[in-house]
């Protein structure tokens, strides 16, 4: 796993994208990051079922939702299918349920709010669209990176140094630099 923090992301790249602060952190992982994986899905989950059945390598699942809390688009069923699936993680213009079950499963989501109803089952939504919501141009292909501070989407994945530098002071290294702390 890539260690990172998107403040220190941000102070070094200038050609990144970062999102307004506009979602809740769900799920056991408060940092996760890999390849955007776009799906519009307004009121009806059938297309993130879908796509949560496919089996990936730490991807991402972008969700337009367009904010709607009229249902959640996402449940602890989904997020377990996705963990096992390897998804990384979610970002969800929209809503989730299930939330204390989902805070115990190891996956990352970023979500606008909770909402107990269950979506509906109409078959109605579309992959691999460009979506701009939170002030960010969500790219199929680009790159994600999501932790407590915030989402930042980068073109390109930042690629890890080979060992970390930091001698173990502080429990990350950073992606492409290492920012070590001393005491005293």
């Amino acid at each position: 796993m890539i260690l990172f923090n998107t403040a220190d992301i941000c102070d070094e790249n200038d050609d990144i994208q970062i999102g307004d602060p506009i979602f809740k952190s769900y799920g056991k992982n408060k940092k996760f990051h890999g390849m955007i994986r776009t799906v519009i899905a307004i009121e009806d989950n059938s297309y993130v079922k879908k796509l949560v059945e496919e089996k990936v390598d730490g991807d991402v699942m972008v969700v337009e939702g367009k904010a709607s809390t009229k249902c959640a688009l996402l449940g602890d069923n989904l997020a377990m299918k996705a963990f096992e699936n390897g998804w990384s993680g979610f970002i969800i213009n929209g809503c989730i349920r299930d939330s204390e079950i989902i805070n115990n499963i190891p996956i990352g989501i970023k979500a606008i709010n909770t909402m107990p109803i269950k979506s509906q089952k109409n078959n109605i939504g579309e992959y691999k669209k460009a979506l701009n919501f939170a002030n960010i141009n969500f790219q199929e292909g680009e790159y994600i990176y999501s932790d407590p501070d915030g989402i930042i989407v980068l073109k390109d994945q930042l690629v890890p140094e080979e060992k970390p530098v930091n001698n173990g002071l502080i429990p990350y290294a950073v992606i492409t630099f290492t920012k070590t702390y001393q005491n005293g």
